[in-house]
């Protein structure tokens, strides 16, 4: 589980915070727009997250909207988990905001726009506009009668979002409020047919599956891990397990195994003097060229070239 190293606030606005663990660490930049209202800017590298020391601070959330510009992340709304990749946003509407979040890849980085209606102004830009701006009948356009929808690589919506990285961080907070409004009137427009949550959930039973599969995979990269075998193992169709893996991964369980392989095959490279022949032979390749082109393909460089580059972190 994660743990708060520190915390800061710059000013009444904004407060930082940084978690840790083994697998890594995540920087939270939370500011404080109205009562009950707060966006938090998102950078997370490592297996999962909890957000209960900042929740605990924040109190619940009713109305969530949350925009993916890297990496991955499980969201659960209904006892059901969905994923959001690159470009997409989520809305959601809870009682109580989850706290914990599994990130797939280890990599997340995204803006997440809270709104507590316990607190929260009931209407946004009343005097403003004609119709004021109520979050919840803004949510639920989109969601329809569930309590999360997916807007996926929405480009009028990644637009709002991908302006609030480019602002000045002395400027976040009016230009945070702004978007919001603009946000809103934006959803409170968008004809909520067009989407179907239910293409976009994937059930706990698969989300376990995946999760349990990727753990066998991290245990024995030293070999050939066959589709057959997993699909043995775990008692599951090659489709139905295909299709999880697609929905958790973004990629199919053989890519996802290459993937694992050539990530830990770059720390053998960066963190020993071993040869490339002999790392390539750990983890199941027989041929140096054939393991040389398969890093190359994922990691970018050649498994010299990436040793090289990374030699500054190195521990002989």
């Amino acid at each position: 589980m994660s743990s708060l190293v520190s915390k800061s606030s710059k000013n009444s606005h904004q407060t930082e915070y940084f978690f840790s663990d083994e697998t890594g660490d995540a920087r939270i930049q939370v500011y404080h727009l109205y009562p009950g209202v707060e966006a938090a800017y998102v950078s997370v590298h490592m297996d999962q997250f909890d957000f209960g020391e900042i929740e605990r601070e924040l109190g619940n959330r009713y109305v969530g909207f949350h925009y993916c510009r890297e990496g991955r992340i499980e969201q659960e709304a209904d006892n059901e988990f969905f994923y959001l990749m690159p470009g997409d946003c989520s809305i959601i509407i809870q009682d109580k905001q989850h706290k914990q979040f599994y990130l797939p890849m280890r990599h997340y980085h995204g803006i997440s726009i809270g709104i507590d209606t316990n607190t929260a102004p009931d209407c946004f830009a009343e005097g403003l506009l004609e119709e004021g701006l109520v979050p919840v009948k803004v949510a639920k356009n989109i969601c329809g009668e569930h309590h999360a929808a997916i807007l996926r690589a929405c480009e009028p919506v990644k637009r709002i979002f991908t302006d609030l990285y480019e602002v000045k961080e002395e400027q976040r907070v009016n230009y945070l409020k702004i978007k919001l409004l603009e946000l809103l009137f934006l959803l409170k427009y968008t004809d909520h047919s067009a989407f179907n949550p239910e293409d976009t959930h994937v059930s706990r039973t698969q989300a376990e599956l995946v999760k349990e599969v990727a753990r066998y995979i991290g245990a024995n990269m030293n070999g050939k891990i066959a589709l057959k075998d997993i699909t043995a193992k775990f008692s599951v169709s090659a489709t139905y397990l295909q299709n999880s893996f697609r929905a958790v991964y973004g990629m199919p369980v053989i890519s996802f195994i290459r993937m694992q392989k050539m990530q830990s095959a770059a720390q053998v490279l960066i963190h020993t003097r071993r040869s490339i022949d002999d790392i390539a032979d750990e983890f199941g390749y027989i041929n140096e060229s054939k393991f040389s082109a398969v890093f190359k393909k994922i990691m970018g460089d050649s498994p010299s070239v990436y040793r090289k580059e990374h030699s500054k972190i190195k521990i002989w």
